[in-house]
């Protein structure tokens, strides 16, 4: 089950001298068969031919043999020498990539988790309701609500009766959805059922879970959870896609002015390193090498006698400017790692004009 405890442990682990083989894997049924998966897997793999074998052949056995079908996607981290295995299958649609380097990739998990994780949805029904909590799609936990039955009736006196039941009702329901999504920490929510239900639930809710909200979904009454989990996945992946292009709008008008932000891989760097960053955006398809050192960690886009920033690259190297340097295949994905452990909020997008020509990368800062 993915946990916080194992998200921390997959972004923590590092092996200074053995490589770690990371692999994204789509097996969503809808779009490939068990054949056609195991195929692309072995295609991945034939990509890094510097991968450890014993490595390529763990995960491959994995997949072939103990992978058990649920899901949509499965993420694999695996450094044998290392004694480290890491292997979760999600229930939201994931892009295959092969990644080898001495830490796990996790600039796709980190997309994800932005995305789908701790997101809640509320059935709402006059009578009932069921709560659900989705971690990158998967039905983490669930609770329901059984009031006292609304029966439609003719006469004046009855139908006030069945409004004040339906109303006690939603009363009961909304104390619910507070205690079970404050105790599951999660981040956002959907409405499901009528625009007449979903309307008047929403007015009984704190402000704290109105401000949850991202949207709502029609359901029958007899939906699945997941049914509930396909449709919430899209509402998701548009509600974060329209909230990147706004902030990342703030973002590029803050940096020019100056103000609360940063554009550009190194100043990035030195905002996150610096605990400054609040909250991080880049391109999807965006990677770059850079520097790390190696007693203290700190990274740099480059040798300060090549700096590539508005601010000074030597104010950036500081921190270890005599120690000496190893290169890391991706400080993008670092950027994202030390995001995650820090609880800094990360927006990826597809594309974006004005971010692609300001460096593809940058973030909003707290001064």
């Amino acid at each position: 089950m993915l946990t916080d405890g194992s998200i921390r442990q997959a972004v923590e682990f590092e092996s200074a001298e053995n490589l770690v083989l990371s692999v994204y894997l789509n097996v969503d049924p809808r779009r490939r068969t068990a054949e056609k998966y195991k195929l692309a897997l072995r295609a991945l793999l034939a990509q890094v031919p510097n991968a450890p074998e014993v490595d390529r052949r763990k995960i491959q056995n994995y997949v072939e043999m103990g992978y058990d079908w649920q899901g949509r996607g499965i993420i694999i981290f695996s450094c044998h020498k290392g004694d480290f295995w890491w292997a979760e299958s999600v229930s939201v649609g994931i892009e295959d990539a092969v990644f080898v380097s001495y830490r796990p990739y996790v600039h796709q998990l980190a997309t994800l988790i932005e995305t789908h994780d701790r997101l809640g949805v509320i059935h709402i029904n006059q009578m009932d309701a069921q709560l659900y909590l989705y971690r990158l799609g998967n039905l983490e936990a669930v609770e329901g609500y059984l009031g006292e039955e609304v029966r439609s009736h003719r006469a004046s006196r009855y139908q006030r009766h069945e409004a004040e039941t339906a109303r006690q009702n939603l009363q009961e329901m909304a104390a619910l959805a507070e205690e079970f999504y404050r105790k599951t920490g999660t981040e956002r929510l959907v409405l499901a059922g009528t625009d007449k239900n979903a309307a008047r639930f929403r007015d009984m809710l704190s402000n704290r879970l109105q401000a949850m909200i991202i949207g709502k979904i029609p359901a029958h009454a007899n939906v699945t959870a997941s049914e509930l989990q396909q449709k919430t996945a899209e509402l998701a992946s548009n509600s974060a896609h329209e909230f990147g292009r706004r902030l990342t709008d703030q973002l590029i008008t803050a940096a020019r002015k100056n103000s609360n932000g940063v554009l550009g891989l190194a100043d990035t760097l030195n905002a996150v390193q610096s605990g400054r960053a609040q909250h991080v955006v880049l391109l999807a398809d965006y990677s770059q090498p850079a520097f790390r050192h190696k007693e203290s960690g700190y990274i740099i886009v480059a040798p300060s006698s090549g700096a590539q920033s508005n601010s000074s690259q030597d104010d950036i190297a500081a921190p270890g400017a005599n120690e000496g340097l190893e290169v890391l295949p991706d400080a993008v994905d670092s950027v994202l790692r030390r995001a995650l452990l820090q609880g800094i909020g990360i927006t990826v997008l597809s594309e974006h004009e004005e971010l692609a020509k300001a460096g593809k990368i940058g973030a909003l800062t707290r001064y």
